[in-house]
């Protein structure tokens, strides 16, 4: 029997690290939703599409969309400009990226419900974190984001190096590449505060 190359065991790996993401990002997955019947279509997804590139957009569009509320509180709440300044550019780019996002989804057939709702996750914060940096003020607010910004640009880059060896669709992988540079950039910023 041959061994696999390393090529393909990397893209078995990436495609099993967002397929985990996707599926272990808590027991309540598989009940977040009403049951789907025989007579309940199922939206049909285009086949340029492959499964890792579906389970990477349906993670990466919470996640952008959960830091926009994380950056929005960050130009009310920090007391340092340096902070200020960099939660400025971070949202410029994700608003831009996010928009992206919900176009390949939309071009995939993807549902558009949130499948990570609720969910404790690598990158994500949950509801009741967001509710407490909401509260936060001045340097309390500030080491809370730049803890939570430094976990989802990890956790992006991440994700998004999967779709180097995993994914299929080439719009996909473009967008994957770009956020796995920007966020790298990201996270410089972040240090040298």
């Amino acid at each position: 029997m041959q061994r696999p190359s390393r090529s393909a065991l990397q893209a078995l790996g990436g495609a099993v690290l967002v397929a985990g993401l996707v599926a272990g990002c808590g027991a309540s997955a598989a009940s977040s939703g009403p049951p789907v019947s025989a007579g309940t279509p199922v939206p049909s997804v285009q086949q340029a599409f492959n499964p890792t590139d579906l389970a990477w957009i349906q993670l990466m569009v919470p996640m952008d969309e959960q830091l926009l509320r994380v950056l929005d509180m960050a130009n009310r709440q920090s007391a340092d400009p340096a902070v200020r300044r960099l939660a400025q550019q971070v949202t410029a780019t994700h608003r831009a990226e996010l928009a992206q996002l919900v176009a390949l989804r939309t071009r995939s057939g993807a549902p558009t419900t949130n499948v990570h709702e609720g969910h404790d996750m690598p990158g994500m914060m949950t509801e009741p974190e967001i509710v407490a940096m909401g509260k936060a003020q001045g340097a309390v607010f500030d080491q809370l984001f730049r803890k939570n910004l430094k976990e989802h640009l990890d956790q992006s880059i991440i994700v998004a190096r999967s779709i180097k060896t995993a994914g299929h669709e080439p719009s996909v992988k473009k967008l994957a590449a770009s956020i796995e540079t920007g966020r790298a950039a990201q996270l410089k910023l972040l240090a040298a505060l």
